[in-house]
């Protein structure tokens, strides 16, 4: 299931932006749960971000694996996001019932669009 993109500006075709996507693996059905819970107040935290162009969070429970996708002004705008709360202090509270974690990183000119799932995933492989 993906949640539908939330684009929170519009891409400027000359600028260059910040992708981020992770692969977020819960090892059991609470941390499951609880990181399922927390997805609502950290999109609630995105929308209120600066810095952030839009998102997409994907959830395939069965396999317990979840996965985000996000385009960003910059690093620092990111670096500002993941640190703060709730994001920074869920991330701390399930780290322990977490398989590791993957992140990707690349650049987009705005020209080219959003990037979709299925390329967020094949670099995250």
């Amino acid at each position: 299931m993906k949640s539908p993109w939330k684009a929170m500006k519009a891409l400027e075709p000359d600028r260059e932006y910040l992708v981020l996507a992770s692969l977020i693996p819960p090892t059991s059905r609470s941390s499951t749960g609880r990181l399922f819970r927390g997805a609502g107040e950290v999109r609630k935290q995105l929308s209120a971000t600066q810095g952030v162009v839009g998102f997409s969070l994907l959830a395939r429970p069965v396999r317990k694996q979840y996965a985000t996708l996000s385009i960003w002004e910059d690093e620092a705008s990111l670096g500002a996001f993941a640190a703060s709360k709730p994001h920074g202090e869920l991330m701390a509270s399930l780290s322990p019932e977490m398989a590791p974690t993957s992140f990707v990183r690349w650049t987009i000119k705005g020209s080219q669009g959003r990037p979709s799932w299925s390329e967020a995933l094949r670099r995250l492989a």
